[in-house]
């Protein structure tokens, strides 16, 4: 008897394993191309095609508008149909799409491959995050599952970043053009690899939905107030790609090859890491304390960035890697934090939606981050950054009594 137990545990393990390694090969190759693509976008645009940088500016901020709702139909739609070939289907448009960047020559041009490529990304982004929920098993599974995706994505950035350093140097459009071609491409073989993740267990068992009540999840105030607290401190992320640049090249004596170090070392981190820090999040009332913890390390992460200002560059390019190293480890558990809270406050029988009106979260700390961080740190400088250690302590504070208020609910995912 024992015996047969335990292989019938193996047999029930192994979609989840398969899915795992399925998913993360995608997700590197994936993740590659955009390491190439994202490391010369701007000299791509603005030298080789000849646009602005306001015009650029302006095309990534009205994509992102316009793609913000796009998740929830997105969520509502997953659970009614193969997610799996909807997101082989939309991730290869967004291949072609990207891969046609090549043939940019107006500001027109640019904005209708931009706002076309945004959209796809979110219908995909959210499609992915359901499927996770049905392949990943349940609580900390899931939560791993999700982790281990997430250390690929970093590892697939980190190595497109590298190569993409190539074209850096030759700094020829047929170098952009070429990554930008490859790009598209990996979207393309992603998807066909994405195609084969197997079904599991749960879904192949999964009641038919008839009549799913519509934006359930925009009515449930208390997940839309998680939200809206995940928006205010997923607007981290837009310091290590914007407000930390800005700080070290015009506010500290710190070389520029600075920003890449750090840079670096919030890569590294990622990889190795991501996954050990999730442990733990599964549960919604430890995942809060967690976040909390996180947001702690981020505005001490913000405190050090304030420090190495005003101070000579041997001791400014230590401050700034302290300070990265902070800010990494409250990254690493907010993710994982974050990911427990979005799946375990949601409705169980209506994830879809649920993961939908979540991925909106990332999108406005992504629209208002960028110009509230910038005006933070050129406007008040070293005031700037005490702001933002309060704002990410509060947010992330905020998470322990709301979660409290909802222990009661029996519509949560456990």
């Amino acid at each position: 008897m024992v015996r047969i137990n335990l292989r019938d545990k193996i047999k029930r393990a192994m979609p989840k394993g398969q899915a795992l390694r399925i998913m993360s090969t995608s997700t590197l190759i994936n993740t590659f191309g955009n390491g190439l693509f994202f490391t010369v976008e701007i000299i791509f645009l603005t030298r080789s095609v000849g646009l602005s940088p306001h015009q650029v500016g302006f095309g990534f901020t009205l994509a992102a508008l316009v793609s913000l709702p796009m998740s929830i139909p997105a969520g509502h739609f997953a659970s009614r149909v193969n997610i799996r070939l909807w997101v082989a289907i939309s991730q290869s448009i967004q291949g072609l799409v990207a891969a046609s960047f090549i043939f940019i020559h107006s500001f027109t041009v640019f904005l209708i491959l931009t706002i076309s490529v945004d959209i796809m990304v979110s219908i995909t982004q959210t499609m992915r995050m359901v499927l996770i929920n049905e392949v990943g098993g349940g609580g900390e599974d899931r939560v791993s599952f999700r982790a281990y995706l997430r250390a690929v994505t970093n590892l697939g950035i980190g190595l497109g970043t590298s190569v993409a350093g190539i074209s850096l140097v030759i700094d020829k459009w047929a170098g952009y053009a070429t990554l930008v071609v490859i790009n598209g491409l990996t979207f393309i073989i992603s998807a066909l690899i994405f195609y084969k993740v197997p079904i599991s267990h749960a879904e192949r068992n999964k009641p038919e939905v008839k009549d799913e009540p519509k934006f359930i999840a925009l009515r449930d105030g208390k997940y839309v107030s998680a939200i809206i607290l995940n928006a205010i401190f997923s607007m981290h992320f837009v310091i290590q790609g914007i407000g930390l640049p800005i700080w070290i090249i015009n506010y500290t004596s710190a070389p520029r090859w600075t920003v890449s170090a750090v840079l670096l070392v919030n890569t590294v981190s990622c990889v190795l890491f991501t996954v050990k820090l999730s442990k733990g999040t599964s549960e919604i009332n430890n995942a809060a304390k967690i976040f909390f913890r996180s947001g702690l390390f981020v505005a001490a992460g913000c405190l050090v960035y304030a420090m190495a200002s005003g101070v000579r560059s041997t001791i400014a390019v230590p401050l700034l890697l302290a300070g990265m190293g902070l800010h990494v480890v409250g990254e690493m558990l907010g993710s994982g934090a974050g990911w427990g809270l979005g799946f375990g406050l949601a409705n169980d029988a209506y994830q879809g939606q649920y993961q939908g009106v979540w991925q909106l979260s990332w999108a406005l700390g992504g629209i208002v981050g960028p110009a509230f961080i910038t005006s933070l740190l050129v406007d008040l400088h070293r005031t700037g950054w005490v702001i933002l250690a309060v704002i990410f302590t509060l947010s992330t504070y905020l998470y322990i009594p709301l979660v409290r208020s909802m222990k009661d609910r029996e519509n949560i995912s456990s």
